[in-house]
């Protein structure tokens, strides 16, 4: 019976590691990753001062910020280059052609785990760059996140915030 219980153990061992190994880096990625076009949030945020929120359109409503459509890109370039940037002639080539871009995660938060931009945006009234870094000061995507967001991070905030840190509140 002993000799049971060790299996047991050595087992449960097993599983937990594997899941904390497919897990843990999900916030975040050990590859670069890469954009279809080389997008400036810096000319975006500080050259014409667009809000996250014209682009990102469900920050505000939804769990998730969602990334520009095509047609969010289309309402201000349209058919034509405003620059001589080959990212932008790139995109006017995206925009006649009608293909969607195909924009890459950046976060990814695990599957057992609930975020709701909305709750935190809207409702707590937390300003973009807190967890996502000052993502409007970058001239081209970032590679990987500015933030890593982890669980000490959102735990330290919510501390800090004086909110929640019951399991269940994040957890599912």
């Amino acid at each position: 019976m002993k000799y049971v219980k060790i299996a047991f153990l050595i087992v449960f061992l097993l599983l937990f590691g594997v899941f904390f190994a497919n897990t843990a880096g999900s916030l975040t990625t050990d590859s670069p990753i890469q954009q279809p076009i080389a997008f400036s949030h810096q000319s975006h945020v500080e050259g014409l001062e667009i809000e996250c929120t014209v682009c990102h359109q469900s920050v505000m409503e939804q769990e998730f910020a969602g990334r520009p459509t095509l047609q969010v890109c289309k309402e201000c370039h349209d058919e034509n280059t405003f620059t001589d940037s080959p990212e932008e002639a790139k995109l006017v080539e995206y925009i006649q052609s009608g293909q969607e871009l195909q924009w890459n995660r950046l976060y990814d938060v695990p599957s057992h785990v609930y975020y709701s931009h909305r709750r935190h945006t809207a409702v707590a009234q937390i300003e973009c760059a807190e967890c996502h870094g000052d993502i409007g000061q970058a001239s081209s995507p970032p590679e990987r996140p500015l933030k890593l967001l982890t669980m000490d991070f959102c735990m330290d905030c919510h501390e800090q915030k004086g909110v929640t840190t019951d399991c269940n509140t994040c957890h599912r």
